[in-house]
């Protein structure tokens, strides 16, 4: 009788199996968003010098939206006249680095209410954990995620001028000509 339950336990095992031809639970992940592209973030030297030092980090902010069909369409912004469609935060390292903005953030659920293609606007900034204040003057992205999508995006940062030790812009004030 032992052995006849050993013969038995493979076939007890295949049982509790996935049926054959179902995907196995790694494969049935999540597909990538429609919504995702990828961006060459570029630090000046000083400034991942000055952000690695203090152990600061950086912050890439994908924000979703799309112009409304109608000025009544639903899930619009009357004061900015647009429709929200999410958005996305990443943080990263203080280097320069290629980053996968994931569309993770995307929520479709106005879509419909958008006249043409749902637009992005990438803000890049420190992420204030050793520093009250931003410490990067960076440039921005804003336009068609299908135009993000055909090449990485190229943002440029450096520091913010005339920044002091401790993070915060020093303006000389005086009088002119002394």
């Amino acid at each position: 009788m032992k052995n006849l339950s050993i013969l038995a336990l493979p076939f007890v095992l295949a049982a509790c199996g996935p049926a054959p031809g179902t995907p196995s639970a790694t494969a049935t992940a999540a597909a990538p968003s429609p919504y995702a592209f990828d961006l060459n973030l570029t630090l000046t030297a000083r400034a991942a010098e000055r952000l690695a030092s203090t152990d600061e980090r950086v912050i890439v902010d994908a924000m979703y939206y799309g112009l409304p069909v109608s000025d009544d369409a639903p899930g619009i912004d009357k004061e900015e006249m647009e429709i929200e469609l999410g958005a996305s935060e990443i943080e990263v390292a203080p280097e320069s680095a290629a980053v996968k903005v994931t569309g993770e953030g995307f929520d479709a659920t106005y879509l419909k209410s958008v006249k043409g293609d749902p637009e992005v606007l990438v803000n890049i900034y420190s992420a204030r954990k050793t520093h009250e204040n931003n410490l990067l003057n960076c440039g921005i992205y804003q336009g068609p995620v299908s135009m993000a999508q055909k090449k990485p995006v190229d943002i440029q940062c450096d520091l913010i001028d005339g920044l002091n030790e401790d993070g915060d812009v020093v303006v000389e004030t005086g009088t002119p000509g002394q």
